[in-house]
């Protein structure tokens, strides 16, 4: 419940210690190449948000198409399936004066929020190993101890790096192969599906399924037959299987591994915890929980719990 009451202030630092250990390898290269690490790290984080903000800027009438299209697919939806009269209301609903101030309140906290995480990344990317000679300092002052202390801390941060940049290769290996599939097919908004696929690519079970679902009203807005939608949706589905059944398992070692049901019960709670960034966030906080565990005796039965 503490968790859940205090979620402004912990998603931002989960998200910015997640992404400084995601970011930690580029910016000890650069270092070692004589670049600063306050300077590698400002012009990594600056390239990175200026990045993310021209492909923002170059697909804002996607984005707004595809927004303007998700209503009157729904509509057109219900229609289909008998319940015209409560897809409009529904549609109403969501083109009401209070859903879009709704929908512009979550944006300007999802702005403040994102600087934040911004800010605290790049702090602790210049901290570099300090934090982790404090931690050394805490196992006491025999020097073996100290020195399994450095080997778990560096076995715990190699693991959890490998987790993330491997999750962030295959979201996007996903959202490039969905965008090359949608513009075969001819879909309108190629470009923001694919975004979404491979962002929601990292939600287990649920995000494929979300992205499928929404494929499947645009393209039976756009095309008007039920049959296309669905292969539409089913080949978008099938790209994020192939990568879930056969390209994730050869990229993640058998220690970064966790039971499916494990994984699924957990992001059903951090989801009830945090709602949708919980969702999002929910299999990279396990993956380090699990990592902890499988180096600290205490909590090898959390390990054993977790493991595949």
């Amino acid at each position: 419940m503490f968790l859940r009451t205090a979620s402004e202030l912990f998603i931002p630092i989960v998200v910015a210690v997640l992404a400084s250990y995601a970011l930690e390898p580029i910016v000890r290269r650069l270092h070692a190449i004589g670049i600063p690490r306050v300077i590698g790290a400002g012009l990594l984080l600056a390239a990175l948000v200026a990045g993310a903000a021209a492909l923002l800027y170059g697909i804002r009438g996607d984005i707004s198409d595809a927004a303007a299209a998700l209503p009157r697919a729904m509509r057109r939806l219900g229609e289909w399936m008998g319940a015209g009269t409560a897809a409009r209301e529904a549609e109403r609903t969501v083109r009401s004066a209070e859903t879009i101030q709704l929908a512009a309140g979550w944006v300007a906290a999802a702005a403040g929020q994102m600087t934040i995480m911004v800010f605290l990344t790049y702090f602790l990317l210049i901290a570099g190993r300090h934090f982790k000679h404090r931690f050394v300092e805490l196992a006491g002052p025999r020097l073996e101890r100290q020195q399994i202390t450095v080997n778990v801390l560096d076995d715990i941060s190699e693991q959890i790096q490998r987790f993330l940049l491997v999750q962030v290769f295959t979201a996007s290996v996903v959202a490039v192969a969905t965008w090359f599939a949608l513009r075969w097919v001819g879909l309108e908004q190629a470009a923001v599906w694919s975004i979404l696929a491979g962002v929601f690519n990292s939600i287990p079970y649920f995000g494929p399924v979300i992205v499928s679902g929404g494929l499947f009203g645009v393209a039976f807005l756009q095309f008007g037959q039920p049959l296309i939608a669905l292969k539409i949706s089913m080949l978008a589905l099938a790209i994020t299987s192939v990568e879930g059944w056969v390209l994730l398992p050869l990229l993640l070692g058998r220690a970064e591994r966790m039971h499916v049901v494990v994984v699924f019960i957990g992001v059903l709670v951090w989801t009830w915890i945090w709602g949708p960034w919980g969702t999002v966030l929910a299999v990279p906080m396990m993956a380090a929980i699990k990592s902890i565990s499988d180096h600290v005796e205490p909590l090898r039965p959390v390990s054993r719990l977790l493991a595949e």
